[in-house]
C-alpha cells in the first residue's frame, strides 16, 4: 500500500511540474507588441550603416536565421529601380543563426540616394520576408 501511495504522489508531482512548464513565464505576455525594428530579427545587417556612402562593390555583412541559410539582396536607385540582385548564404540557417558577408556589384552613373534590401525569399510563394531596408548614398566609381 505504501508503494502505491508513493507512486500516486510522485505521479501527481510530476504532472504538476509538466503543467507548470507548459504555462507562459510571467515575463512573457501573449499580447506583447511586435518589435518596432524594420525586421523581425531573422536578419540583422551590420554593414553598411544607414546614410553611409557606398561604392561598387559594396560589402554587406550581417547575420541571419533563414530557410536554407539563403539571404537575398537587392540594390535600388533613388527612383526605386533595381540596379542589381544577388544572394549569399549564411554560415547556418533554418533554426540557427549564421553570419554572412558578401560583395555586391552595382553601377550608378551619378551620386544618388539608394536602398539596399536584404531579405529571405519565401520558399512558399517567392515573396520577400524578413525585409531589412538600409538607406544609403550610392556613389559612382571614379
Amino acid at each position: 500500500m505504501k508503494v502505491r501511495v508513493a507512486l500516486v504522489v510522485l505521479f501527481a508531482v510530476s504532472c504538476s511540474q509538466v503543467t507548470d512548464a507548459l504555462r507562459p513565464s510571467p515575463t512573457t505576455s501573449p499580447t506583447a507588441a511586435p518589435s518596432a525594428s524594420p525586421s523581425d530579427g531573422a536578419i540583422v545587417v551590420r554593414r553598411p550603416q544607414p546614410a553611409e556612402q557606398v561604392t561598387s562593390p559594396v560589402v554587406i555583412v550581417g547575420d541571419a536565421d533563414v530557410f536554407e541559410a539563403t539571404v537575398s539582396i537587392r540594390i535600388l536607385d533613388a527612383e526605386g529601380v533595381e540596379l542589381t540582385a544577388s544572394f549569399t548564404t549564411a554560415t547556418c540557417g533554418s533554426g540557427c543563426r549564421g553570419e554572412f558577408s558578401t560583395e555586391v556589384f552595382f553601377f550608378t552613373p551619378q551620386r544618388q540616394d539608394g536602398i539596399i534590401e536584404v531579405f529571405e525569399t519565401s520558399a512558399e510563394d517567392g515573396s520577400q520576408v524578413h525585409l531589412v531596408r538600409i538607406p544609403v548614398v550610392l556613389v559612382p566609381v571614379a
